[in-house]
Order: structure tokens, then C-alpha cells, then sequence
């Protein structure tokens, strides 16, 4: 046994997987992606992670290929394989040398010195959203050690969903400087394998802007609701002019769990009166979203 050629082709490597011939006799596969489950613009690019079935794990063929596919050189045998977008800034990459356990996640919000019991939902931890990703998972490929004209397909979707947050009927919006709304129980990673979010709840949260003159919008993005919980709040944190700074919470477990479209969802609640602040009255105060020094309101929907 002598092990593979590394770096056949170009975009393509692997790790410590034994054969028993020079790696550029093997079969030479047609790899392509059939995009009709996606109805976003394409990615760049895209990752493919071969797993030979019944080797050790650190045993895998990796390729990357444009959105048109290209061809890999494999051996002969069974695999379970994954393919992903491969153009993420936010989103990182673990557990990749085997299939159960490789996870898609991002990094948690740096929150300095902040005790765990002041972020919005302890003790949740607010994580950064991740990139619009694109997966799927193949399995039972079965690839014949003489064959040049064997073919993968994958079919990508989306894997990342948008919570579109509108709060409306705001009184007095102009007496708010900046807001921010944070989703809780979300989660952070996603399982390739199992093909499905994974891990603990975390809170993701983003800065609002007005839509018009009583209503103020945001788009928070994650793999989904948390396989660990049952239940989903949203915080609108507000920084008014005179300095005072207001929190309103709303369970919307119901709007998220009952949404027609799960991947791209609204959620629309009805906003809070506010007291009406001269412009010039105060800075706003900072923008911590501890608990400290808020007025929490918790508005039935």
C-alpha cells in the first residue's frame, strides 16, 4: 500500500487515504450541481467532501468547483459525501476528518467584560450570524474502480434561514435614537449529517432601521431554531433621546413555528407608545444592551 498522490487535479486534496495504485489511475468523476431548489443569486463556489465509507476518520477527498461542477479523480468504492459553499467570511468549519462529526458554525458575539447574566436571554450567549449557505448531504455513492463515466449530482439548498422582524404602529419613533432586536433560542451550528440545526440556543440579534415614519425593520439570519428548545422571544432594545433606554419583549414561538415559508419567515408585532422627546433633549445615551439601567416591557401578542 503507498498512499495518494496529493494535489491531482487543481481545488482538490485529501487526507491520509491509502490505495493501491498511483492516484491518477482512478476513476475520473463528473461532479455537478443541480440548482433548482435555490431561488437566491449562486454562491462563488463550492466545497465537496468525499467520505470513503469504513475507513478511519481523517480518510476524505475534498474538491472545489465552480457552480458549473468540474471532475475529481477517487478510488473505486462506497461514499457519504457533503458539498457546501466554500465563499463564507462569518461561518467556520469543525469536526471535518468524519461525517458525524463535522459541523457549519459561526463565532459568539464579543461582549468584553459583560457578565452572562446581563446579555438579553441568560444565559444564552449572542452569537454572530452566519453567510448564506448552501448544502447537501449524498449517500450510497458507489463509484466503480473502472469506470471513467461514473457521475455525483448534487441538488444545494439553502440551509440558512431569514427572520424578517417588523415592529410597527410605533408612536413617537422620532423620540428613538438607534434600535436593536435580538431572537433567542436560535441556533448557531448546523449538523451537514444529520441536515438540520444543531447545538445549544443562542441569542442573534442586528440593528433596526426605519421603514417609515411609526415602523422600524431588521433581518436576523440563522441555521433555525435550536433542536433544544420550544420556545423563541424577541427583544427590540431602544435608545431614546433624552437617555433613557427601553427593552419590549414578545414571545414569537407561534409566528415562527406556524410561518408558511420556514426558511423565510415574518415577524410582525405591534410597537410600544413612546413619550415625545424635544430633538434637542439629550444624547441617547451608549449602545450596551446589558440590563442595567433598561425598563423592561413584556407585550402580549
Amino acid at each position: 500500500m503507498i498512499p495518494a498522490l496529493m494535489g491531482i487535479l487543481s481545488g482538490c486534496d485529501h487526507k491520509d487515504l491509502l490505495i493501491d495504485e498511483p492516484a491518477i489511475l482512478n476513476p475520473l468523476i463528473t461532479v455537478s450541481y443541480d440548482w433548482v431548489k435555490t431561488p437566491y443569486t449562486l454562491p462563488n463556489g463550492m466545497a465537496n467532501i468525499f467520505y470513503p465509507v469504513g475507513h478511519d476518520p481523517g480518510s476524505y477527498w475534498r474538491s472545489d468547483f465552480r457552480p458549473e461542477g468540474g471532475m475529481v479523480r477517487m478510488p473505486g468504492g462506497e461514499y457519504i459525501a457533503v458539498t457546501f459553499n466554500n465563499d463564507t467570511e462569518i461561518v467556520r468549519f469543525s469536526g471535518i476528518d468524519a461525517i458525524s462529526g463535522f459541523i457549519f458554525h459561526t463565532p459568539p458575539v464579543d461582549t468584553g467584560n459583560l457578565p452572562a447574566d446581563q446579555l438579553p436571554f441568560p444565559p444564552q450567549r449572542l452569537y454572530r450570524q452566519p453567510d448564506r449557505m448552501w448544502s447537501d448531504t449524498l449517500r450510497d455513492i458507489n463509484i466503480l474502480s473502472t469506470s471513467d463515466r461514473d457521475s455525483v449530482t448534487f441538488h444545494p439548498r439553502v440551509i440558512t434561514r431569514d427572520y424578517h422582524i417588523e415592529m410597527t404602529d410605533i408612536v413617537n419613533l422620532q423620540s428613538a435614537l438607534r434600535y436593536y432586536a435580538v431572537i433567542s433560542d436560535l441556533s448557531a451550528s448546523y449538523s451537514p449529517e444529520l441536515q438540520q440545526p444543531a447545538g445549544d440556543a443562542v441569542c442573534m440579534g442586528g440593528f433596526m432601521s426605519p421603514m417609515d415614519s411609526s415602523t422600524i425593520i431588521s433581518t436576523v439570519t440563522s441555521f433555525g431554531m435550536s433542536p433544544r428548545s420550544q420556545k423563541c422571544r424577541l427583544a427590540v432594545y431602544m435608545w431614546l433621546a433624552d437617555g433613557a433606554k427601553k427593552m419590549y419583549q414578545y414571545d414569537v414561538t407561534d409566528q415562527i413555528k406556524e410561518a408558511p415559508d420556514s426558511m423565510n419567515l415574518v415577524i410582525r408585532v405591534k410597537g410600544p407608545e413612546l413619550p415625545y422627546i424635544k430633538p434637542d433633549q439629550g444624547d441617547g445615551g451608549g449602545l450596551d444592551i446589558g440590563i442595567d439601567d433598561w425598563e423592561f416591557v413584556e407585550i402580549e401578542l
